[in-house]
């Protein structure tokens, strides 16, 4: 008998305030793939949840520290965003709330059981993420970005009122093409002749494509043909909420080389958006970014703000901890934090009011989001947390940039969009629609 984990939504603990958050990864993507009206009931093969915390990497002695901070150059040197007092306290409140409970159950491929004690030797699970990755993923060939024809597009998929219908598509038409799910059920995807099955959410829009200037301008184009009309807060063509992850330079991704850092490629992606993204931007829009804990790389995001016409409002914390709650390393630690950062930025107009009050833009609000981290670079999805704050919340538009996964109703755009709807990530129909959700 196939073991039914009951669900509901993802976050497992938020205060009154809503500064301070616990919640569960696999399931945040997990619910994300679904609809109220017709929820997805598949659950996300994860990794083994985090025992206990890193070996610490801190220099031991005064002079060791400050031989550290001497190699580190400006740009370089990693910026203390939160005190340690505050993620302490945050944590704390969590603990009180949930003594035990820091993460759901989770269900992970024999590749994963496997693989995790080697990989955790090795203080990391890189390896066992490039093992599904490759099985994943479509690479984007150099044919299409040396030899680019731009696709008439959008292409519309549909599925019947009762069955998740199979599409078969070839790589050609994948790539480089704004693809839309119209219907109210997700559609199955095969590509070409293989194996490969990648399903689509209900709503949901994407463009499997780099971020070059080309593919921004085809996109720009698609966006406004297909939201042609205005929605109750967006002008045609535009989004209430954008969320980034930019593929920051970092050492860890580096060794990894799970995605390419922008030093590799041949135009800075943030550079491209710098000079579209702004007018698809609503009224009021906010704009989500994820950094690393460099300086120069906030230095760089905030940059992008200030072309973008955004004022900073909202920093959060992602603070990552292990199953029994403890913070995975050092809280103020030199060589490496437990947390990464999101800056949130407000379009402000104030002809067009705000969104909610808990959005000022007087001061910079602060939050703490808290979880358990799950394989390399897989973040929790933010539209639980996010949508509260839309002034819209049924009808608002919302675009996920590097996204590695699709998200019911909202668009993604990036070269690794499918990477997470690739069937073999998936457990079908695992979860149940209750009010109950079982410890890890």
């Amino acid at each position: 008998m196939a073991h039914v984990m009951h669900r509901s939504g993802s976050i497992l603990y938020q205060n009154k305030a809503q500064t301070v958050t616990l919640i569960d990864i696999p399931l945040s993507i997990s619910l994300s793939q679904g609809t109220p009206d017709h929820p997805s009931t598949d659950l996300l093969y994860s990794a083994p949840p985090l025992e206990k915390p890193h070996p610490s990497l801190e220099p031991r002695s005064i002079k060791a520290k400050q031989r550290v901070q001497e190699r580190l150059s400006d740009s370089a040197l990693t910026l203390p965003s939160f005190s340690s007092d505050w993620l302490s306290q945050g944590l704390a409140e969590i603990r009180a709330e949930r003594p035990q409970a820091f993460c759901l159950e989770r269900r992970f491929s024999r590749l994963l059981q496997t693989r995790h004690k080697e990989d955790q030797v090795q203080n990391g699970r890189s390896r066992l993420f490039e093992e599904n990755k490759r099985e994943s993923e479509i690479t984007i060939p150099e044919r299409c970005t040396s030899a680019w024809r731009e696709p008439q597009g959008p292409l519309m998929l549909s599925s019947s009122a009762s069955t998740e219908e199979h599409r078969i598509l070839q790589p050609s038409q994948l790539i480089n093409t704004v693809i839309s799910n119209v219907s109210a059920r997700p559609v199955l995807v095969r590509v070409g002749h293989s194996d490969r099955k990648y399903s689509i959410p209900p709503f949901s829009v994407f463009m499997l494509s780099n971020i070059g200037h080309r593919e921004a301008s085809h996109f720009s184009k698609m966006a406004t043909k297909l939201f042609p009309e205005p929605s109750l807060s967006a002008a045609p063509g535009q989004f209430d909420f954008v969320l980034l992850d930019p593929p920051w330079e970092n050492r860890s991704v580096r060794r990894s080389k799970t995605y390419a850092s922008r030093r590799k490629a041949d135009e800075d992606p943030m550079q491209v958006l710098g000079g579209m993204l702004g007018k698809h931007m609503a009224p009021g829009a906010l704009v989500a970014c994820w950094i690393t804990n460099k300086a120069s790389v906030r230095d760089a995001a905030l940059q992008a703000f200030e072309r973008w016409g955004l004022e900073l409002v909202e920093e959060w914390a992602w603070l990552k901890i292990t199953v029994h709650g403890e913070p995975i390393c050092d809280l103020d630690g030199s060589m490496r934090r437990p947390y990464e950062t999101v800056l949130v930025g407000k379009l402000v107009d104030e002809t067009f009011g705000r969104f909610d009050d808990s959005i000022s833009a007087k001061a910079t609000t602060r939050r703490l989001i808290v979880a358990v981290p799950d394989l390399h670079s897989r973040k929790p999805c933010l539209k639980e947390i996010i949508e509260p704050m839309m002034r819209d919340k049924s009808g608002y538009r919302a675009l996920e940039i590097f996204a590695r996964n699709l998200t019911a109703g909202w668009w993604s755009w990036g070269n690794e969009v499918l990477s997470y709807n690739w069937k073999g990530h998936w457990i079908e129909g695992c979860m149940q629609n209750d009010t109950t959700a079982r410890p890890n």
